[in-house]
């Protein structure tokens, strides 16, 4: 198990990590190579993915040109990987989680169980499942426990994100002292390991509050 490694580069991320630890952007930063002088490669991938927000795998090769620094020649180069990804298509569909609504369903368990519990859900570039784990809380356990186990299964599960929940039936929604300490941390690490913290939820048994906006 690897620690500590930062992917500097998109191309050098998906040779240790697999295409699916790549976010969008990164992936399109592949395709289009490098920059111009007109535009950094991010931004041009940037642009790119508003186009696609638009007009989805029926973009075409005129709306591409639009994109300032891109060019003929990469321009064809994305439209091409569009078509043949569209001649191959994935066969078992993996659940998005793109909403805190869709994660809602598989963090239900922090509705119902009366102690503290944190669950979190590993998640590809794609934002698609890859697995969901639970951990027990109890008063003796510490931050770094918790981190130890969450980005462990990071690596192994080769994951681009999580998502995290804290709670139980009777919790309160108001962040101890644990809690903001635990968020502070989890954007450390994420750093650290590249990795994109989607939320970070506190939960009960009616209602749910994101720690995202207050800390980081």
């Amino acid at each position: 198990m690897e620690y500590g490694i930062s992917y500097d580069r998109p191309r050098e991320k998906l040779q240790k990590k697999g295409a699916a630890a790549l976010t969008n952007a990164e992936l399109l930063q592949i395709l289009i190579g490098s920059g111009t002088a007109q535009a950094s490669v991010t931004r041009i991938a940037r642009k790119v993915l508003k186009q696609l927000a638009k007009h989805g795998n029926a973009i075409s090769h005129e709306l591409l040109l639009e994109v300032t620094g891109l060019g003929p020649a990469r321009a064809s180069l994305i439209v091409a990987a569009f078509e043949l990804a569209s001649r191959y298509p994935v066969s078992n569909k993996q659940l998005i989680i793109d909403t805190n609504e869709k994660a809602r369903g598989l963090l239900v368990e922090l509705t119902l169980v009366h102690s503290p519990r944190l669950v979190y859900l590993t998640l590809d570039g794609a934002k698609r499942l890859i697995a969901k784990r639970s951990i027990k809380i109890n008063e003796s356990t510490h931050p770094s426990e918790l981190l130890r186990g969450v980005f462990s299964n990071v690596v192994t599960d080769q994951a681009a994100g999580v998502m995290i929940a804290i709670g139980f039936a009777e919790h309160t929604l108001d962040p101890s002292m644990f809690e903001l300490s635990l968020a502070r941390d989890l954007n450390g690490m994420a750093q650290l390991f590249i990795v994109t913290i989607h939320d970070l939820l506190l939960m009960n048994k009616t209602s749910e509050r994101s720690l995202r906006s207050e800390s980081w």
